[in-house]
């Protein structure tokens, strides 16, 4: 216990020092997202007045006018309106399509349940700002199961203080996940300390706090009721070396555990093996630099434009500087103009006199004209403007958002492509952000979650809840045999017809991760697509109709659906909605596509068809002209005939392999009763009828080219070239 402890200590500080720098790098740009800090302390200073060099300076404005929300907040809305999806796939011989799916749906509800787009926008929103954040995987008791079962559930959670996590500076890969420790560290008060550990030699009577923060001051802060100690968790790996032997051939294997403890500077509170081989703090991650100094370095927005957005505030307070003097101008005259009348001259600039009286004379009593305002230098103002437009341009650079992407049209942008052009540039600056979310930290975030499942929801007859593509909820039995009751409950069974079983310790599945639409986008999407195809085909609305409608959002849109769909049972009672049956809004869209992509290939292939037929039409057109009407020309015109016989030949095969395709699609779709189907038995018939009228039209050429030829050459059973053999 205290070689671990040691050794802990000694990781905690070689993680803090390696990254002491990024940091205070990562501390200096989240206190720059707050306004009146975007001032260096050395020009607040100055410009905040008071006395100086025995004068009293007055204060000058320092105006803070925060360019970087905006940009800020439109990559993460990106974030927000994107579907990070995770699809779960079998990969070994012990797994199958339908475990996948429960797997699939154990963790959408994990998600769900979870909230776990919070604790991802939570480390999204970090590493947008200062390049660097991070949330976890954990394990809870599940409240919804018997409570002598002891069973638990996995959760996605936020942590909140995020530079409170360390992990392994050997790490190389960009998740960590090579590395070998890892921590997440809070202060806790003494007095929260001593109720959650109570047997702590902390909450003892008589121990020295203050004597552990003078030998560990990393691990104690403050003094007196303020003081605080630091508890950690502390993740670490197990290397243990297995040796296999297959067909004579040995190999070592890698077996990797991973053990969990909570410590502090004195001593272990809690110590217990983890579930899973993973750590599971899941960092989310800005732009990368290239290291210079063997240390790695991350950026988001703020740190690249801060220097831009301090131009821009400066020449902001020297504008409104220069407004502010302008009409506070002197005015100039003579000696003695304005003797008699100074109070008033002296408040013209803060009152609104009706007149103010001076002297026509000088004092020597000459005529001079009334009192003139100095002219204030313009070039100051303009200069103060240009290095607003500048700098408003330099920020566009460092945060790589320009204005059509936050809605704002110059004349020069007025058409679509100008606009589409700025817009894809935006997005190319800064999909880094989102694409590092999706390929980096879910990736990682599904192989912990996927590895945890087996061992989390272990227990035979385990009931729990999955989710569906649209968040429809079943219930299921894990790792035990099980059919469905009357009430629909999930109760055990023997093996036999309707009987089904979801063993998630057997067998290896896989992730993908894909970033698409949000749900009210994939819905909006949906509504046009399907409108489209019912102003096509309006004669599907008594097949679609419901479907189509639950694509809409306005009120009175799922009644309508309703409607339609008892509307469509009675017509068409095929066509059902059950689970095996009928396919989901989602399904139909993704067949819709495939079938219209097979269909592009068809339309592709019956065109090549086509100019190849013409093409050699076109040669024995030729080859027919030249060749005499006579006995020594019919073997130039059997030769003819056998090319035409191969050509139609390729092309009957081209045909059938074309109609084996689609009857393959057709198979997959009819189950479902889809548009797809229809669709496909459309395109069908119309390659059957072109390759009807090909070999008519070939037919007929081949026949047009011989008219003289005696009617025995066409008829002698020994002439193996004629047309009736095609």
């Amino acid at each position: 216990m205290k070689n671990l402890l040691e050794t802990a200590k000694k990781h905690f500080k070689l993680a803090v020092e390696a990254e002491a720098r990024q940091r205070e790098r990562e501390r200096e740009d989240l206190r720059f997202q707050v306004p009146e800090l975007q001032w260096d302390e050395a020009a607040a200073r100055e410009r905040r007045g008071g006395l100086l060099g025995g004068s009293v300076v007055p204060p000058r404005p320092m105006i803070s006018i925060s360019k970087l929300d905006q940009p800020i907040q439109l990559i993460l809305n990106q974030e927000r309106q994107a579907k990070l999806g995770v699809q779960v796939h079998p990969v070994s011989e012990d797994a199958d399509e339908e475990t996948a799916e429960i797997f699939q749906g154990l963790y959408r509800r994990i998600e769900r349940d979870s909230q776990a787009h919070q604790a991802r926008t939570w480390a999204f929103d970090r590493a947008v700002k200062c390049g660097r954040g991070v949330y976890r995987v954990s394990t809870q008791w599940d409240e919804e199961s018997d409570p002598e079962t002891f069973d638990q559930e996995i959760v996605i959670e936020r942590i909140l203080h995020q530079d409170m996590v360390y992990f392994d500076p050997a790490a190389q890969r960009a998740d960590f996940s090579d590395g070998n420790w890892a921590f997440q560290a809070a202060w806790v008060s003494i007095d929260d300390f001593k109720r959650q550990f109570p047997k702590a030699s902390v909450s003892g009577a008589g121990y020295d706090l203050d004597g552990l923060a003078h030998e560990e001051p990393e691990w104690v802060r403050g003094a007196g009721d303020q003081q605080a100690i630091l508890v950690t968790e502390y993740w670490y790996k197990v290397h243990d070396t297995e040796t296999l032997e297959v067909d004579g051939r040995k190999r070592e294997i890698d077996r990797i555990s991973v053990k969990w403890c909570k410590l502090t500077g004195t001593e272990l509170l809690e110590e217990q093996d983890w579930d899973g081989k993973y750590i599971p703090l899941i960092p989310v991650l800005g732009r990368e630099l290239q290291s210079f100094d063997g240390r790695r370095i991350w950026t988001g927005v703020i740190g690249p434009a801060r220097d831009a957005q301090r131009l821009y505030n400066f020449a902001a307070s020297t504008l409104v500087e220069r407004l502010a003097l302008e009409p506070k101008t002197p005015f100039v005259g003579v000696a003695g103009q304005f003797e008699g009348h100074e109070d008033e001259w002296q408040q013209i600039n803060m009152r609104n006199l009706p007149y103010v009286e001076y002297k026509p004379t000088t004092v020597g009593g000459q005529p001079a004209p009334p009192p003139q305002r100095a002219q204030i230098d313009q070039s100051g103002m303009s200069l103060a403007m240009m290095a607003l437009r500048e700098s408003d341009n330099f920020l566009q650079v460092a945060t790589s958002i320009f204005d059509p992407s936050l809605g704002k049209l110059s004349s020069s942008d007025r058409s679509g492509k100008a606009i589409m052009a700025l817009q894809q540039q935006s997005d190319a600056g800064t999909g880094h952000f989102l694409s590092s979310l999706a390929d980096i930290s879910l990736q990682y975030e599904a192989r912990v979650v996927m590895d945890l499942i087996p061992h989390v929801y272990d227990r035979p007859g385990r009931i729990t809840r999955v989710l569906g593509g649209e968040d429809e909820t079943k219930t299921v039995m894990l790792n035990q045999p099980f059919a469905m009751d009357r009430s629909g409950r999930p109760v055990p069974a023997a093996q036999g017809q309707g009987v089904k079983l979801f063993d998630l310790r057997r067998g290896r599945y896989t992730v993908s991760v894909s970033i698409g639409k949000s749900n009210q986008t994939r819905l909006e999407q949906g509504a046009q697509d399907m409108g489209e195809i019912l102003s096509a085909r309006p004669e599907l609305m008594p097949i679609l109709g419901d479907l189509y409608f639950r694509f809409r959002d306005f009120p009175g849109a799922k009644e309508i659906a309703d409607r339609l769909k008892k509307l469509r049972e009675k017509q068409y009672p095929g066509l059902g909605d059950d689970e095996q049956q009928g396919p989901t809004p989602e399904q139909a869209q993704a067949q819709m596509q495939a079938m219209g992509q097979q269909m592009q290939l068809l339309q592709a292939q019956l065109q090549g068809a086509m100019e190849q037929i013409k093409t050699d039409q076109a040669k024995q057109q030729a080859m027919l002209q030249k060749a005499e009407m006579d006995n020594a020309s019919r073997e130039r015109i059997a030769a003819a005939d056998n090319q035409t016989k191969l050509v139609l030949e390729g092309i009957e095969q081209k045909f059938e392999a074309l109609e084996a395709l689609l009857q393959r699609s057709h198979e997959q779709a009819q189950s479902h009763e889809s548009l797809a189907h229809e669709t496909a038995q459309m395109f069908v018939q119309r390659g059957q009828e072109r390759k009807q009228s090909h070999e008519s039209m070939a037919h007929e050429a081949a026949m047009s080219a011989m008219p003289a030829m005696p009617a025995m050459a066409l008829d002698s059973p020994d002439d193996t070239s004629t047309m009736g053999g095609i």
